[in-house]
């Protein structure tokens, strides 16, 4: 497995370049972050960090808008991907507002269901075409993202098997999946060739990897027989003695 640190959840407000500098001596190779719109490529290019994942769509609703103005996102989002090198977007169901909410609307759950199945088998094309991974992220609603659509595991991976490619997976948030269905690590290990990307933080604060009701060094151990790709820690710090270098001794105290 390879290991990601998200820049945008981990001190959101810490100056940037002090940010990668003190990533990369921590012995990070890899960073992610959610809208590109904000981030100074240059300094990331130059930092000898490489990215992982980002977010794709952040103006445009998969369910809500017409396949124009998302093909024109992604396809943007693509080229930003393409200049950083990175393999990879992530994709969300809704647009989330400031708060992780999403605005209410009157379309029914089965038409919100064909319109994001329409709009993904467009985009996978777009995809292929352009020889890049998209990966759709299931979110919790019960605490964090009101209103979002793609809540449900099993209806996520019903869409990732009609579509069936290669170009499509599944970005399993471990955090989002406990809130809503528990079950994360028989998931994860039935249906690993599926998923796309891996997110981590602990449950309840979304926190820490060490400070929560899971325990992350039994699951990630487990994990890494059956899946060798990213895992992302996409978490809020609680503790006021951590650093990048507590995180990192941490996941290389785990017995792969």
């Amino acid at each position: 497995m390879q290991f990601s640190l998200c820049i945008d959840s981990i001190y959101p407000k810490e100056n940037l370049r002090e940010k990668l500098i003190r990533i990369k001596q921590a012995g990070f190779k890899f960073i992610e972050f959610w809208d590109w719109r904000d981030k100074n490529f240059e300094l990331i290019i130059n930092s000898g960090l490489k990215v992982s994942n980002f977010s794709g769509n952040r103006i445009s609703s998969l369910i809500l808008d017409n396949k124009e103005k998302i093909i024109q996102e992604i396809n943007t989002s693509i080229d930003i991907a393409k200049r950083l090198k990175c393999d990879r977007i992530m994709l969300l169901s809704d647009i989330l507002e400031g708060d992780g909410s999403v605005k209410t609307n009157l379309l029914s759950s089965e038409k919100k269901l064909l319109c994001l199945y329409d709009n993904l088998r467009v985009l996978v094309e777009v995809a292929k075409k352009r020889d890049i991974m998209l990966v759709i992220e299931p979110l919790n609603t019960l605490k964090d993202h009101k209103n979002y659509f793609l809540d449900n595991f099993l209806i996520t991976l019903e869409l990732i098997q009609s579509i069936d490619s290669e170009h499509l997976k599944i970005l399993y948030d471990i955090y989002h999946m406990q809130i809503m269905e528990g079950n994360v690590l028989e998931t994860i290990q039935k249906y690993h060739r599926l998923i796309g990307y891996i997110h981590v933080a602990n449950v309840p604060y979304r926190c820490e990897p060490w400070t929560g009701e899971l325990d992350y060094k039994f699951i990630l151990k487990v994990l890494s027989k059956v899946y060798s790709g990213f895992v992302g820690f996409e978490f809020f710090v609680k503790e006021k003695s951590f650093t990048y270098e507590k995180l990192y001794k941490w996941i290389h105290s785990i017995d792969f």
